[in-house]
């Protein structure tokens, strides 16, 4: 892997679509992505979790379908 230089800067279309970004950085990129969306998830299914019968039928949910998802993991979509 060789460093950029200024002859080899990334074709503006590639580098913002994130095809230009060498292996080393788009992994752990990807990997902060990942993380950053379980996150998301377990913060979301603990606040429906949360959620009383009135809340959950604003929502559209019934009781078993909130305990469904509460129960997946975070890696679960």
């Amino acid at each position: 892997m060789s460093l950029l230089t200024l002859t080899s800067l990334p074709n503006p279309a590639e580098f913002l679509a994130g095809r230009a970004w060498p292996e080393a950085v788009r992994a752990p990129a990807s990997v902060a992505v990942t993380l950053a969306k379980w996150r998301e998830r377990r913060r979301t299914r603990q606040h429906l979790n949360g959620l009383d019968d009135r809340l959950l039928a604003d929502v559209g949910l019934s009781r078993t379908q909130q305990r469904i998802e509460c129960a997946k993991a975070p890696w679960q979509p």
